[in-house]
């Protein structure tokens, strides 16, 4: 899930109403913090965020034919299982799982029983981001021949990433109206594919090192509804470019949920193929400053 920083916030009170969210209950506050720099917070045992998920990604032949389309929707909590003298450790799994899969002529379909699972660890200091596994498995039915006939299959999907250098998503203190560049980092990446109990090209190993170059962001306050409530937040964008293709990120900051209220991503190929498009969206928190 391509992740997410977070802050507390220096305080400039000014006397106005407003309306703001958390554990998804719409509360007003007659002193609404005006915010003049946001740094990193101190996360706790326990603290968690829930999101929606909506996930969508393709791949393509040579030819840029397109191949493999995946949609997976679902509800991901995230959690702080663990805290050291320098690291914050975040396991996430989903509920509410319903998706599907496109590969070439063959449809699968996921079940209830499909499962998202995932961890992160994060730096204390900066909250920059050391490594992510994540893994999508679990029962999903494969729709046999032009009448659809369902075989149950076993799905996995995982990869993980490892850095050499840390990974800075957000920048902190963070202020309203600025930019400036996130630094390049270095990282290890596997990724596999299966698909059991029956006999199916599926995609081979994935086992690489990859350079990320420096990227440019900007900051800006954004109004943004999602289910908890309506945020004005600290929109945090970021472009990348690799080759012809590029990619965009959107995360949208509220302190006082300690997290992103919302995360966009999208990427673009080479030719202007969209690749992968994720959104996730604030339900419930149980974060408090």
């Amino acid at each position: 899930m391509k992740k997410q920083i977070v802050g507390i916030v220096v305080l400039m009170l000014v006397a106005t109403t407003v309306v703001s969210a958390t554990n998804g209950l719409i509360v007003k506050e007659k002193n609404q913090p005006k915010t003049l720099s946001v740094d990193v917070p101190v996360w706790k045992k326990g603290d968690s965020w829930t999101y929606t998920y909506h996930d969508t990604e393709y791949a393509y032949l040579s030819n840029h034919t397109r191949y493999y389309t995946l949609n997976h929707n679902c509800t991901v909590t995230s959690t702080i299982t663990a805290v050291s003298d320098t690291n914050y450790t975040m396991k996430w799994t989903s509920t509410n799982n319903e998706g599907r899969i496109i590969l070439g002529k063959h449809q699968m379909k996921f079940t209830s029983f499909m499962k998202l699972f995932g961890e992160d660890i994060f730096r204390k200091t900066d909250l920059s981001l050391w490594s992510e596994t994540q893994q999508e498995k679990g029962l999903a039915l494969l729709l046999m021949g032009s009448s659809g006939f369902p075989m149950p299959v076993r799905y996995l999907h995982e990869y993980k990433t490892v850095l050499k250098d840390k990974f800075i998503f957000e920048p902190f203190p963070m202020n309203a109206s600025t930019n400036g560049t996130f630094p390049g980092y270095r990282h290890s990446y596997q990724e596999i594919f299966s698909l059991d109990w029956i006999i199916l090209p599926f995609g081979t190993p994935i086992k690489q090192n990859y350079e990320s170059p420096p990227k440019n962001y900007t900051v800006e306050m954004a109004n943004v509804t999602v289910p908890a409530g309506t945020y004005k937040a600290y929109n945090v964008s970021v472009d990348t470019i690799y080759g012809a293709g590029h990619s965009h990120a959107w995360r949208y900051y509220y302190p006082e949920v300690g997290y992103d209220v919302k995360d966009y991503w999208y990427s673009e190929d080479d030719y202007g193929n969209p690749g992968v498009i994720e959104t996730l969206e604030l339900v419930s928190t149980t974060y408090t400053p």
